[in-house]
């Protein structure tokens, strides 16, 4: 009788076991999802005449669409994360480009025009999910390019 007692424990133990791993091991796996759209700039560190290059990325099934105003917004971390301050857009803020579906674009912005600063920097890049060119442009979500930082 003690010996089925003694396997009856020690495969409960094996179960408990298994379970407590099989929970671990999808707990640390939750957070761990493809990026559906990766925004990335080509380097880390950009000197203030230099040309900021950007690439996107779209994992997702539909198109990811950006603005005809703004189609970024260049920020910098001064404790928070700040945009740049930019004039009133005059003209209809519509969609202007999309990223289709497993493509990917590119795009440069010369860092002298913008009067940036040295410091931390990133953009913000609002974005439309699913629009069409020349809707009216909404932001559905905002994507975040790696931090990058800007020398004099």
């Amino acid at each position: 009788m003690s010996e089925k007692i003694e396997k009856l424990r020690v495969l409960v133990y094996a179960l408990l076991i298994f379970t407590f791993l099989g929970g671990v091991f999808l707990y640390s796996n939750s957070g761990k999802e493809k990026e559906l759209v990766k925004t990335f700039t080509e380097k880390k560190r950009y000197s203030a005449t230099e040309e900021l290059k950007v690439e996107i990325k779209n994992n997702m099934e539909e198109s990811v669409c950006f603005s005809s105003c703004y189609p970024y917004f260049m920020q910098s971390e001064e404790g928070i994360w700040s945009n740049y301050l930019y004039p009133q857009c005059e003209k209809k803020n519509l969609v202007e480009n999309c990223i289709e579906p497993n493509d990917t674009k590119a795009f440069g912005i010369l860092l002298n025009e913008m009067f940036v600063k040295p410091a931390l920097h990133r953009l913000a890049i609002p974005a439309c999910i699913g629009c069409i060119v020349g809707d009216q442009f909404r932001v559905d979500k905002i994507l975040y390019t790696n931090e990058f930082e800007i020398k004099k």
